[in-house]
């Protein structure tokens, strides 16, 4: 099985220097490493490996999360709220990156699919007229820029914030101060002692370096999975504004039985367009719907730690910034796939059919015109789309949720 699944994946082009057009791994590398090191990257041969990997994982943070859970309780009783919502704005986003390495598991015949028809494509593209790279060559690169390395800064800035801080507060202190201070990454009290024993040696040292390995997982963990959302919408709308070119210089073809023939690589490619749409909602459904509520909440707790908790703290500002573009980004580009969708139809109606006397040609583009109009969306949950209304309204409920817990 792993076999013939890794020859499928086999490019069309062998992968060199001097090959533009490179597969998933050798084009978006930051995006592939953080995913191989986040249990991530749906090799089929690796398998076993991610298992094992991802049970290490979870039993690496289930101590954090023990003890954070513990320190709820403890808050719980003394009806400490704040200290509750800021344990759970941090903690949280740690068990959604463990979720989604169990998810992306599970699916990962269908994101595997996705990356073997990123690959097959990138080296067809090799072959193409040099007016049918430069739209590849445009559309990868706003996808690099953006979907990779604009996305691992944001997450980078929102999750070092807290170890850097902490870094500096302490370096400061017994630095400039006679009585110093030390900074914890995230605060947590030690379990059945006394509040100050959190900052005894070797406890402080220990759970310092353990909620930085955390922060690491933070950062591989959202940079990875979110990152392949991206990258995948952006192949598909190069797809289909390939296939407009395509029809595009198909009319302008004089013989007729090679127009036909371009003509039928225009719907193989619209084809495969929807095929890969299939494979995205299959692969990213559930994590969908989940990221709706979980974004709500992490909002409503950030903006209820900044201004009921124990004042301003600017981790919490760049925090709400990150959680905000984490749904802004799936909103926007599931909006961007549906925009290019409803283009085609138009794009293909303009590329000149008025000006070929052909019956059959017609005809043709008559079938794909209406293929066209059917909608394209991504929905969460298979119940509601995501579009950048879906985001506004993510954000307004969570200033209602902000509001009644205030009240």
């Amino acid at each position: 099985m792993s076999s013939k699944t890794g020859d499928s994946a086999t490019p069309l082009v062998p992968a060199s220097d001097d090959v533009e057009f490179k597969p998933f791994r050798e084009t978006y590398k930051i995006i592939t490493f953080t995913m191989i090191v986040g249990m991530l990257y749906p090799t089929p041969h690796t398998a076993g490996c991610r298992v094992i990997g991802i049970l290490a994982v979870l039993v690496s943070v289930t101590p954090v999360c023990a003890i954070t859970a513990l320190d709820m309780w403890n808050s719980w009783l003394r009806r400490d709220f704040i200290n509750i919502i800021r344990h759970f704005t941090v903690v949280g986003p740690l068990l959604a990156a463990l979720f989604k390495m169990i998810l992306f598991f599970i699916s990962r015949e269908e994101a595997w699919g996705i990356i073997r028809k990123i690959d097959h494509d990138h080296a067809r593209y090799n072959t193409l007229p040099e007016s049918h790279k430069a739209i590849a060559r445009s559309h990868i690169q706003n996808t690099q820029y953006y979907s990779e390395k604009c996305w691992s800064i944001t997450v980078a800035t929102c999750v070092l914030t807290f170890p850097l801080t902490a870094v500096f507060l302490t370096w400061y202190n017994f630095t400039f101060k006679e009585d110093p201070v030390k900074y914890m990454i995230h605060d947590m009290n030690k379990p059945f002692s006394a509040p100050e024993d959190r900052f005894k040696s070797p406890y402080f040292e220990i759970m310092f370096f353990y909620m930085a390995y955390c922060s690491t997982i933070y950062i591989i963990s959202f940079t990875g999975f979110d990152a392949f959302f991206g990258i995948t919408i952006n192949h598909a709308c190069m797809k289909m504004d390939m296939a407009c070119k395509i029809m595009d210089d198909a009319m302008t073809e004089r013989d007729r039985e090679f127009r036909r023939r371009r003509m039928m690589d225009v719907v193989t490619e619209q084809n495969d367009v929807f095929r890969m749409v299939e494979l995205i909602q299959e692969t990213f459904n559930n994590w969908l719907g989940l990221i709706v509520a979980a974004t709500m909440l992490q909002i409503c707790n950030c903006m209820y730690q900044i201004i009921e908790g124990y004042g301003i703290d600017p981790r919490y500002l760049i925090f709400i910034f990150g959680t905000v573009a984490h749904i802004y980004l799936p909103c926007r580009y599931a909006a961007k796939l549906q925009g290019s969708a409803l283009e085609v139809a138009t794009r293909l109606y303009c590329c000149g059919w008025e000006r070929v006397n052909d019956p059959r040609a017609r005809n043709m583009l008559i079938f794909m015109i209406a293929r066209a109009q059917y909608p394209m969306k991504i929905t969460a949950f298979n119940m509601f789309d995501f579009d950048m209304e879906l985001f506004v309204s993510i954000l307004q409920t969570s200033y209602s949720m902000f509001t009644l817990l205030r009240s």
